[in-house]
């Protein structure tokens, strides 16, 4: 963990130098989520429902986002 986070914070200070410094922002939030990861536990959840949530939720955000891309952009071909 030590060195994923000695590397991204040099990506992120480069990213701010010669990128862009709203991505170097979104790089630093990436820090973030290492205290999240400590707290578990190793354990796995009470929640049954979340396997069956995660199975519909990802294939209908993906055909909305495709959708709303068409809705903004017009009738594109997939391949740009």
């Amino acid at each position: 963990m030590r060195a994923v986070r000695l590397y991204v914070a040099i990506y992120a200070v480069v990213s701010f130098f010669f990128v862009s410094k709203v991505y170097a922002l979104v790089q630093i939030g990436v820090l973030l989520v290492y205290p999240v990861l400590k707290l578990y536990n190793g354990e796995r959840g009470k929640a049954k429902w979340m396997k069956w949530f995660f199975y519909l939720y990802y294939p209908i955000h993906l055909l909305f986002i495709g959708v709303l891309r068409v809705c903004i952009y017009g009738d594109i071909s997939l391949l740009f």
